[in-house]
């Protein structure tokens, strides 16, 4: 599983670069009962361009932790227009 999204990150001189179609994939995940940290890549005709974390409550009686990540994704504002693919 696997969002996609057009995504626009900033390069290392500051100016922002566009992706469209990029993919946005839970590569591990990692916690506790309390808090899950999911490590998420973005990435482009299978370049990595950026890496970025997120946190959210697991629900203990839920599926798994991985698919409990993308769902929670998916409410974050930053990831309001991506579509599952």
């Amino acid at each position: 599983m696997a969002l996609k999204k057009t995504i626009s990150l900033k390069n290392n001189f500051g100016l922002e670069n566009t992706f469209q179609d990029a993919y946005i994939k839970v590569k591990s995940v990692s916690g506790t009962k309390e808090s899950v940290t999911a490590y998420v890549d973005y990435a482009k005709d299978t370049q990595v361009l950026a890496q970025k974390g997120f946190q959210f409550v697991p629900n203990m009686n839920g599926q798994n932790f991985i698919k409990q990540a993308y769902e929670h994704l998916k409410t974050l504002e930053e990831f309001v227009d991506a579509v599952d693919c």
